[in-house]
């Protein structure tokens, strides 16, 4: 699948969320204009540190990225992108979040770091890029 600006792929972000608020879930974040996705490389909590990512077809002998861009070459489109994703992630609410359900989406910044904060109701996520240039192509991805 070409990209044709559908599509923004953040290969390092740290993300947090309220249903694990404790921890920091170092990720790949997979951006749509109407979804973005957290693939977790690795989470560190109170207590633990460990890899999350399941052994899927799409990761034998690839790391986390690699297996996505091999997602991404592989889909015909945005959407059946989107239900690769959500099939990846086995529809877990805790890494995929629509766009349209937020009752708040902002982009906020310090220092040229960006964040994507997203609320819906009571529960938050967040993800921010770990570089300072990613950050740029995301808050010009999503006009918040």
């Amino acid at each position: 699948m070409e990209n044709n600006g559908e599509l923004l792929f953040i290969e390092d972000a740290l993300a947090m969320n309220s249903k694990m608020p404790m921890k920091q879930i170092y990720s790949c974040v997979m951006c749509t204009k109407d979804y973005f996705f957290v693939v977790p490389t690795k989470s560190i909590g109170m207590f633990v540190i460990f890899d999350t990512i399941k052994n899927h077809s799409h990761f034998d002998g690839l790391t986390i990225y690699e297996g996505l861009k091999k997602l991404q070459n592989e889909a015909t489109d945005v959407k059946d992108l989107e239900s690769k994703l959500k099939e990846l992630l086995d529809n877990d609410e805790k890494y995929i979040y629509e766009l349209a359900q937020a009752t708040k989406l902002k982009i906020s910044g310090f220092l040229g770091k960006k964040t994507l904060m997203y609320r819906k109701g009571k529960s938050w996520a967040s993800f921010n890029p770990k570089s300072k240039a990613e950050g740029k192509k995301m808050a010009e991805f999503y006009p918040y």
